[in-house]
């Protein structure tokens, strides 16, 4: 083998190296800070219940969509009787360094009906007083 082949060989793979990292770097910058919404029956969503009401919803996003957006109720209403509604958007955004996840928990009351409606890709799950409706 001679000493050029070899000085040919190195700047190939040298380039590939800086043509791969080049790659990486326009593929995180597309996808920073873009979010994609989660279907309802993914993998890392969870209704957990008691019997047969639903106390908690928990979300995990699934690689490389890590993070979930963790944004407080996207709309809060509040009826004159009282009886609030939730609505969310269930999304998760791209981040392969951190796991952020999302607990929601239902509340039940005799006295105020809390309405949660989650917007998840499929479906809207809407959940009044632990139960939800179809």
């Amino acid at each position: 083998m001679n000493v050029r082949s070899k000085k040919n060989r190195i700047h190939f793979v040298a380039s590939g190296g800086v043509v791969v990292l080049i790659f990486c770097l326009i593929l995180g910058i597309h996808m920073a800070n873009k979010t994609v919404p989660l279907r309802s029956d993914s993998k890392g969503v969870e209704f957990v219940t008691e019997g047969e009401t639903i106390t908690c919803v928990n979300i995990r996003g699934q690689f490389p969509y890590h993070s979930i957006v963790p944004d407080l109720a996207e709309e809060l209403l509040t009826d004159a009787e009282g009886n609030v509604t939730e609505i969310y958007t269930i999304e998760a955004e791209f981040s392969l360094n951190r796991q952020v996840s999302m607990k929601l928990d239902i509340e039940s009351s005799d006295e105020v009906i809390y309405t949660y409606i989650l917007k998840f890709a499929d479906r809207d799950v809407t959940i009044v007083d632990g139960k939800v409706m179809e």
